[in-house]
């Protein structure tokens, strides 16, 4: 990933790649709201040992990238994040698939089972899930699959 957090054009779509303090940025931005440094610096693990210049970096980086933006309130700026937890998320998510698991969410969940990542009431809320979305479709007179095929870019072979 790109250490500056910037979004990179891989496939011909946008990526998002951020490093594990950036993402930590965004957390306390989507759980707080929108925040000065010395806010942030209060809410981030490390934060106050961290310098102020350092957490202004972190900022700067994102900001750069497009994943947060900043309102000037006198001398100070009160950042907010541009992109939802959910579109961070999905974001990362389809690139960790499509980089690893050729784009396979079967070949990740077997992986997690295979290494013993998952417990059983996780194996049964992903089921569950799963069967929830399986009736939507049907409902919707689509075959099981076709909405995940849709979302994926993929058609049905």
């Amino acid at each position: 990933m790109n250490p500056e957090g910037e979004l990179n054009l891989m496939a011909g779509r946008k990526v998002l790649a951020i490093t594990e303090r950036q993402f930590a940025v965004l957390r306390v931005l989507w759980e707080h709201g929108p925040m000065t440094v010395r806010g942030l610096m209060e809410h981030l693990p490390r934060g106050d040992r961290q310098p102020y210049t350092t957490v202004l970096g972190l900022l700067h980086g994102i900001e750069k990238a497009g994943l947060v933006d900043h309102e000037k309130e006198g001398l100070t700026h009160r950042y907010r994040p541009t992109v939802s937890r959910q579109e961070a998320t999905a974001s990362l998510l389809s690139d960790f698939l499509a980089r690893f698991f050729h784009g396979s969410a079967e070949q990740l969940i077997l992986g997690l089972v295979d290494a013993d990542k998952l417990a059983l009431d996780e194996l049964r809320a992903i089921e569950a899930r799963v069967s929830s979305v399986s009736d939507r479709a049907s409902a919707d007179g689509e075959g099981a699959g076709a909405s995940a095929r849709r979302r994926r870019g993929r058609k049905k072979p």
